[in-house]
């Protein structure tokens, strides 16, 4: 049953202003090299970087160790190769 602001219940809102919070479901500090692969194929995808960070549940600065290659340097190769072999 919709809320007072016709919405379903998950929606969680700011308790003062009622504004509409995205939930957050996973928290990760740090990214394997799983991740670090799907880093690299959604942002080939055309991903925006912002969306990436919110996507896997991490800090910017994890992915744009990925990005870079100082993390899981062989993550974009990995992300090319699933990408072609489609």
């Amino acid at each position: 049953m919709p809320d007072l602001f016709g919405e379903d219940p998950h929606h969680e809102r700011h308790p003062m202003t009622g504004v509409v919070l995205n939930t957050i479901t996973k928290k990760r500090r740090a990214l394997n090299f799983a991740e670090a692969v799907t880093v690299h194929i959604l942002r080939m995808q055309g991903v925006t970087y912002t969306d990436i960070v919110h996507k896997l549940g991490t800090n910017a600065n994890r992915i744009g160790e990925v990005l870079r290659g100082e993390e899981h340097p062989n993550a974009k190769t990995e992300a090319y190769r699933l990408l072609t072999a489609c």
